[in-house]
């Protein structure tokens, strides 16, 4: 969010692009989103029960859809200039739009939506892992990933790249697909979910690895790890996503975090903290409305009411601040309002009770 908004901070310093200073660095928040997605995905299967194929593509949808396409027809409704109805529906399908500007192939309505094209995809090989074994659920996804990124992109007909932009795109028409889903499904970004899947299965293997003598060594290294992901942030060197670029630094503050934690087991913050805990556990909590909301619908939003009331443009520190004071507003509301009642139907639906009416009305 202090990526996108950081443009507004121009004027702030005259001659001095402070916001990118400052937050330019924020674009491997993409990174850190899909590590942390890998992470989650495999931590959250660990028990058989809660790894049914079927049972985790419905969860997952309910999570993640319904409110990503509520965003996309609210900010279609209120811009402007409308994008083409062929947009609209690429963007409610998650397709990606053109074949152009790897790894995003286009922006959809919503321009940071872009990233859930990988996410949805991400979800459909975890699951067709789960319908042939969960024990080795995560070795069988990230070979169907690294199968995918190898040969999609030796089905392109250029240059094997591991650098999500330099992915190559024919100006011929591949045959049995357009070259854009192919490029997406073949795009190396999908690493970045292997780095997580890799994480939670050492994250949950702690026990063997880590013994109360290496707690020490653990913390040192983790903590180096996240100067590591400082460096990679604020360094210009070697931009863009990805593993060999900036998602390095990303993957080095997920793996940092965990490991630093692992060596506090039982700790407790202190009590004059406990707020501070509680604003970053709120703020885990509506993370996904806010990157709904934030860049789209909250500007729209603010510069209506900014030039309806106050006859002013949304710029500066003060426009920065009242934009991200109303992307919060916003995206607690649909966390209260949307986002909690499509994650009720999607644990309704998979509970035992609703597995059960499925397969009645299967059996129908």
């Amino acid at each position: 969010m202090l990526f996108h908004y950081s443009r507004y901070l121009k004027p702030v310093v005259p001659g001095s692009d402070i916001g990118y200073s400052l937050f330019g660095g924020g674009y491997m928040g993409v990174d850190i989103f899909f590590i942390i997605s890998g992470f989650i995905i495999v931590h959250s299967t660990a028990r058989p029960e809660h790894a049914r194929p079927l049972d985790f593509l419905i969860r997952r949808f309910f999570r993640v859809v319904p409110i990503a396409q509520v965003a996309t027809l609210v900010y279609f409704a209120i811009i402007f200039t409308r994008p083409p109805l062929g947009l609209l529906f690429k963007s409610l399908c998650f397709l990606p739009s053109e074949d152009i500007d790897p790894p995003k192939f286009g922006y959809p309505v919503v321009p940071q939506e872009w990233t859930l094209s990988y996410e949805l995809l991400f979800y459909g090989l975890f699951a067709a892992a789960l319908v042939f074994t969960h024990r080795r659920r995560v070795v069988l996804c990230a070979l169907a990933i690294l199968g995918c990124v190898i040969g999609l992109q030796w089905a392109l007909g250029g240059p094997i790249s591991f650098r999500p932009n330099a992915v190559f795109l024919p100006s011929r028409r591949v045959d049995f697909a357009p070259a854009e889903v192919i490029g997406l499904a073949g795009n190396p970004i999908m690493l970045d979910f292997i780095a997580g899947m890799l994480l939670a299965s050492a994250y949950r293997a702690k026990d063997a690895w880590l013994h109360s003598g290496a707690r020490n060594a653990a913390r040192a290294f983790g903590t180096m790890m996240i100067g590591v992901f400082a460096f990679c942030y604020l360094s210009p060197v070697r931009p863009g996503n990805g593993l060999l670029d900036k998602g390095l630094g990303a993957l080095c503050l997920v793996a940092g975090s965990l490991l630093i934690e692992l060596t506090l087991p039982g700790a407790k913050p202190p009590r004059r903290s406990k707020g501070i805990f509680a604003a970053f556990l709120w703020l885990g909590t509506i993370s996904y409305t806010l990157y709904l909301v934030h860049q789209g619908i909250s500007e729209r939003l603010l510069r209506f009411l900014a030039s309806l009331f106050f006859g002013v443009k949304v710029d500066g520190l003060p426009g920065f601040l009242s934009l991200i004071l109303l992307s919060l507003a916003l995206a607690s509301g649909a966390h209260v309002f949307l986002e909690r009642a499509f994650i009720w139907v999607g644990k309704r639906l998979t509970s035992p009770r609703g597995s059960h009416v499925r397969a009645a009305g299967l059996g129908a």
